[in-house]
């Protein structure tokens, strides 16, 4: 087993995660520790997932994402459909989201990666583009809670807003360990790439 050791010049624990259960590295994660996060990016076994496990996690968070635009669009509930008609319309309209969910996430996470690799150009040594990319993935897990929210507290706006709330903050505290910028400087960041997604994805759509 290997032993914690203490930072020589700040007398503090180098990673004090390493020896701490996954139980507890997840539930630090939900309270976006940042020691927890910075433990998952750079010290855990995440760097070694395949590009492939992404990818489906990416996927996971697209149809998360695509299902709960679909359930929230009430002038789609208000509609009276014949049985094949209205499965029909289900389906296709489901495939529109995927689609719009899609663009979405390409559209924010290639601008953020953009931003954060020039940020980030004087140490590149430490800061990959297989770290930024685990970054985005990580910083994305709280659209794995758009589900249970749809299931058990549906039509309830304050559920959606804290998921979104909730989502904003881990991306801020993962850009913040992955870039020690300052978080007055990614909250404009984020605000900016949002807004400018959402324009882009008008015109696109």
């Amino acid at each position: 087993m290997a032993r914690l050791k203490n930072h020589g010049s700040c007398d503090k624990l180098v990673d004090e995660y390493v020896e701490t259960e996954y139980s507890i590295i997840v539930i630090d994660m939900l309270l976006l520790r940042k020691e927890a996060l910075r433990h998952v990016l750079f010290n855990s076994n995440l760097k070694l997932i395949p590009f492939q496990i992404a990818w489906k996690l990416i996927v996971l968070y697209i149809l998360c994402d695509a299902y709960e635009k679909m359930a929230s669009q009430k002038h789609f509930r208000s509609k009276s459909y014949k049985p094949d008609m209205f499965i029909n319309e289900l389906e296709l309209n489901f495939y529109f989201m995927c689609i719009k969910s899609f663009l979405e996430y390409f559209i924010f996470a290639t601008l953020i990666v953009v931003i954060l690799y020039h940020s980030q150009e004087k140490s590149t040594k430490r800061f990959s583009s297989k770290n930024l990319f685990n970054s985005i993935v990580l910083a994305s897990y709280g659209k794995l809670f758009m589900l249970p929210v749809l299931v058990w507290s549906k039509d309830d706006e304050y559920c959606d807003i804290l998921i979104i709330l909730f989502i904003f903050l881990s991306q801020l505290q993962v850009i913040r360990v992955t870039t020690k910028l300052s978080s007055l400087f990614i909250t404009i960041i984020l605000i900016v790439i949002s807004e400018l997604g959402y324009l882009l994805l008008q015109y696109i759509m």
